[in-house]
């Protein structure tokens, strides 16, 4: 009897250690939305990949932002955004082999994605992203083509979907709500602007509220977490609203405005800066 016990606990000991053996090994190919890919982690520096991987092919400033740089891996298929501190705040993967702790990864089905993460929000085409769970994912096909590991992001009630559409809202923010109903959402303006002090100021979300006798009539964003149905957001080129919304647009000072769509910017040289919701002057919004 003492032998068969002893023999059931070699095997149990030997199963444990091959479990063990296996969970270490699998943390060098792992997924974790807000923490890591693979044996990179977010908040890391930026050496600890250099050590591993060398020199990477490609140091490009990001869109928006000069002073974070994209860093390329094509070999490896990754990518890091590091920002001016040198430390690692993105990271980009496009090899099949790292996965979840759920077995997702590049290849998967985004259905698969959304049954452990929830809907998402879309981030402009074939783009989805699940800021409370720090991950993201581009998609072609509803195969997934690239995964993002970011920082988690709470959920804002004022973003709420994070979209941004002409003539009517951005996110929780609709044109046409009272004074009153915004002061509930957002709390008192850290200052108020203009001559009839109608513009509230909310410097730490970056948002900028116009009234017009006490009903929202213009939104202002400033954040690249903003965005519209077609992915276009604050830190992009003019060229891209003008590609997808024409030449039909006024300027005032440091401003366009697409009266006809209730949607502008204000620009810093081309790059906009700033993100624009209004009361269409004529025709439709953009829904």
């Amino acid at each position: 009897m003492k032998q068969i016990r002893t023999a059931v606990w070699l095997y149990l000991s030997l199963i444990a250690a091959l479990t063990i053996s296996g969970l270490a090994q699998d943390s060098n190919t792992l997924l974790v939305g807000g923490e890591q890919a693979g044996p990179f982690r977010l908040g890391s520096s930026f050496q600890t990949v250099l050590q591993r991987l060398g020199a990477p092919n490609s140091d490009n400033p990001s869109a928006g932002d000069p002073g974070t740089k994209m860093k390329l891996y094509p070999k490896h298929q990754l990518g890091f955004l590091v920002n001016p501190e040198s430390k690692v705040i993105g990271i980009t993967v496009v090899r099949k082999d790292w996965k979840t702790a759920r077995g997702l990864g590049v290849g998967s089905p985004v259905v698969a994605f959304q049954e452990v993460y929830g809907r998402g929000l879309k981030r402009g085409q074939g783009q989805l992203a699940f800021p409370q769970h720090g991950i993201a994912l581009t998609y072609t096909g509803g195969t997934v083509q690239t995964i993002y590991i970011v920082k988690k992001d709470a959920v804002d009630p004022v973003k709420g979907d994070h979209l941004v559409v002409g003539g009517t809202r951005a996110g929780q923010l609709r044109i046409g709500r009272t004074s009153d109903d915004l002061l509930k959402l957002l709390g008192p303006p850290s200052s108020k602007e203009g001559a009839q002090k109608n513009i509230w100021v909310y410097p730490d979300r970056g948002i900028r509220l116009g009234f017009i006798q006490g009903r929202l009539h213009l939104v202002g964003v400033t954040s690249g977490d903003w965005v519209t149905p077609s992915g276009l957001k604050v830190g992009r080129p003019f060229s891209e609203m003008k590609k997808e919304l024409g030449s039909d647009y006024r300027v005032e000072r440091s401003s366009v405005f697409y009266d006809k769509w209730g949607i502008g910017a204000r620009l810093q040289g081309d790059m906009l800066v700033e993100i624009l919701i209004f009361n269409p002057k004529k025709g439709t919004g953009q829904g």
